[in-house]
């Protein structure tokens, strides 16, 4: 098994792995209720969530930072990063 020291970088590779596991999962759902013309499949339910899902883990996060956890940092600029690219596409939709 790994073991990371640096509490910077575990907290990065949590974040990036909770994403890739949301949008692996949003894969599986999407192959099991496929999405329709008119009504969106269990996948992209879930990708229309994680807007809200990224903005509450960075909501969070911030508030952890300023309490106690300054490792925090990383993860606050990959969930802030994650918020404004969805916020982006969404917008150019």
């Amino acid at each position: 098994m790994l073991k990371i020291e640096n509490l910077y970088l575990k907290n990065a590779l949590f974040t990036i792995g909770f994403y890739i596991l949301l949008l692996i999962a949003s894969y599986f759902l999407d192959v099991v209720s496929p999405s329709g013309p008119c009504t969106p499949g269990l996948g992209a339910a879930l990708l229309l969530v994680l807007p809200f899902i990224s903005g509450l883990m960075l909501i969070i996060n911030i508030f952890r930072y300023f309490i106690y956890k300054k490792e925090l940092i990383t993860s606050i600029i990959i969930h802030f990063l994650i918020f404004v690219s969805l916020l982006i596409f969404i917008k150019t939709l």
